[in-house]
């Protein structure tokens, strides 16, 4: 009995096939970039699958998630209210190849990775439901949770797949496991050239890995640039996931300074999250009730009415003691591309976007006083203002336009599903870089 794994049975739709999209939950109020990425690669006409491993917890919807036309399929969750159908799904996939199925389980159990045991149960479900839809190529929009749900399922049927790595999946998964997955992968996509060094880092001597960086833009026709800072006295915004990597502690104790100057401004915080109740508590500690408020989670077009609102945008990120930090925040591109002057941090990606005194301020993460000090300067001056917004749509109009990256994405995409097995290891292989072959797709 052969212990290659066998290819699941599917008839192409077409073209290059039919794509399989995974994500972890769908559709999540802080991945538009990831409904973005769907609607264009729609428009591209690639025939296409989205596939959830759990219905989103969010309480707030985007009606931007009414433009997806693709059918939508989520997994079992919680796996023990479906066991009966689960235990069918693996038995099925056990009967296709015992022996490549057994090695596949053995080789997750020995790992002692939790997470990974419990994406082994889960995977067998997304092999069946790939093959009842003739999906011949399998994309994961995040290397952790689906990326090992992904390179699962390709262990136990071949079927080849490409993963996209961000921010939080790439820095908290396991090193030892996230290089077996990127190796395995057709393709990588990562979203800033700070990603392709880590990326670079990470899999040095780890085997040849195909990495296309590709940034994930915004719709230049939705977020118009326009009219802003409409409202009296000043306001400050942050659009965020109430969480540490946010630096809304720091923001909020820079308004407290703002305060004791004496300076007429709002803080809204748009956004909710697991630090809700600690920032609340922050805020009366600060006496600055009724100065700074949590606005909760909103939906994309009351945000868009927050941009030509705010007078300007703070984002102070950070680097969490777990590691975690963010890419580029999709929040930064959106209020660029609408004309909203920036204050952020020099983070990971975010000066690949915001460049000091040309397109926002950036300060050191974790200093409220030097956020006071911008925001106080930005909200004193309307020439400064004008200069950075007007630089700011200029650079996302060049570089973060949705619909000309997701060309590309689709382009890399269609080019590794159609490819025959040989040629796709070929392209695999570079000329001496660890992580090759490299490029930025625009």
């Amino acid at each position: 009995m052969s212990t290659t794994s066998p290819r699941l049975s599917v008839k192409p739709a077409g073209g290059a096939g039919r794509l399989g999209y995974l994500v972890k939950a769908f559709p999540r109020v802080s991945e538009t970039f990831i409904i973005n990425e769907i609607i264009e690669l729609e428009r591209q006409e690639l025939d296409l699958r989205v596939y959830s491993m759990i219905h989103s917890p969010d309480r707030v919807r985007h009606r931007l998630v009414d433009r997806v036309r693709s059918p939508i399929t989520y997994l079992p969750n919680p796996l023990w209210r479906s066991l009966k159908s689960v235990l069918a799904d693996h038995l099925w996939l056990f009967r296709r190849s015992p022996r490549t199925y057994l090695a596949t389980l053995a080789r997750t159990l020995v790992s002692g990775d939790r997470d990974l045991i419990e994406r082994f149960a889960q995977a067998a479900c997304l092999a069946r439901r790939l093959e009842r839809d003739g999906v011949t190529h399998l994309h994961a929009g995040f290397v952790h949770s689906p990326g090992s749900v992904a390179w699962l399922v390709s262990l136990m049927t071949g079927l080849p797949f490409s993963l996209a790595t961000h921010a939080k999946d790439l820095y908290h998964s396991p090193p030892a496991l996230l290089r077996k997955k990127l190796s395995a992968a057709r393709v990588v996509f990562t979203c800033t050239r700070y990603n392709v060094t880590q990326l670079e880092q990470l899999c040095a001597g780890a085997g040849p890995v195909r990495v296309r960086q590709a940034y994930h833009g915004t719709d230049l026709d939705r977020f118009q640039f326009g009219p802003y800072g409409r409202s009296k006295p000043a306001v400050v915004l942050a659009v965020a996931r109430l969480v540490e990597k946010k630096g809304l502690d720091d923001l909020i104790r820079a308004c407290a300074r703002l305060k004791e100057r004496g300076r007429a401004f709002r803080c809204h915080i748009v956004g909710d999250g697991e630090l809700e109740a600690s920032l609340a508590r922050l805020i009366r500690d600060l006496d600055l009730k009724g100065l700074v408020t949590l606005e909760g989670a909103l939906d994309q077009a009351d945000v868009l009415a927050w941009y030509r609102r705010a007078t300007v945008l703070a984002l102070p990120c950070v680097v969490t003691r777990n590691g975690d930090r963010d890419g580029i925040p999709n929040v930064l591109i959106e209020a660029a591309a609408c004309g909203v002057p920036i204050v952020t941090t020099s983070v990971s990606g975010i000066p690949e976007l915001v460049e000091h005194g040309v397109s926002g301020l950036l300060v050191p993460p974790g200093d409220p006083l030097a956020l006071a000090n911008a925001l106080e300067g930005l909200l004193q001056s309307v020439v400064l203002r004008e200069g950075l917004r007007v630089n700011a749509r200029a650079r996302v109009v060049e570089t973060f336009d949705v619909r000309r990256n997701a060309v590309a994405v689709g382009h890399e995409l269609r080019a590794v599903m159609t490819a025959g097995p040989r040629v796709q290891a070929a392209s695999r292989v570079g000329a001496g870089d660890p992580v090759s072959p490299v490029s930025r797709l625009m």
